[in-house]
Parts: structure tokens; sequence; C-alpha cells
């Protein structure tokens, strides 16, 4: 359940490449339970990045699995959306089981 919601500033929506499976292969694991949400910025005040991601991730991935969908994430939008991995920011969110409801259950790992 990698979960993306990444807020991209028009002026680099210019794209190379399939990013579920650019974010998959840069971090090591399936692609088969990855969602990715693309939202178009307006405006962006303060310190400015490129792409802000917000990562959401079960408690079931361990400390290193968790570096490595992280920051293969940074990696995959930097090489989608052909920008400097430097204009890339993720925040990593860990949900507990239970956190997450899915065709109308709760959902218990």
């Amino acid at each position: 359940m990698p979960i993306a919601n990444c807020v991209i500033i028009k002026g680099c929506m210019k794209r190379s490449g399939n990013l579920i499976e650019l974010w998959a292969q840069e971090a090591g694991v399936s692609s088969e339970h990855m969602s990715v949400n693309i939202i178009a910025s307006d405006e962006q005040l303060g310190n400015k990045y490129k792409i802000m991601a917000n990562l959401a991730l079960p408690t079931l991935w361990s400390t290193s699995d968790i570096s490595s969908i992280q920051v293969g994430l940074a990696k995959a939008l930097s090489k989608h959306f052909i920008v400097e991995i430097n204009e890339v920011h993720v925040i990593t969110n860990i949900v507990a089981s239970g956190m997450v409801v899915e065709s109308g259950q709760e959902i218990k790992w």
C-alpha cells in the first residue's frame, strides 16, 4: 500500500517513462500495490520545491524497506518529471494496522 500524493508545480509537467514502474525499480519492490496521485499546484509559498510528495506506508514495512521506498519515490519523481533530485521533497507517514478502509472494510495486517 505505498500511496504517494504528489503536488507538482505547473512548470514541470514534462514526463518520461512510467512513474509506477520507475518507483518500483528505484525502490526494489513490487509495483503491485503502489498508487500515485498527481496534483497540479496553482501557487507555492515559502521554501519552494518543484515536487512535494506525501507518502503513506503501512507499519508492516521494515525500516530499510521504508528507506528504499521513500528514496526510490524521490528518484522516480525526479526522473519522471525531469527535474533535479534537490527539487523533490518527500514526507513519509507511517499508517498503523486498522487505519485504512478499503471496500468498506478496515484493513488489518
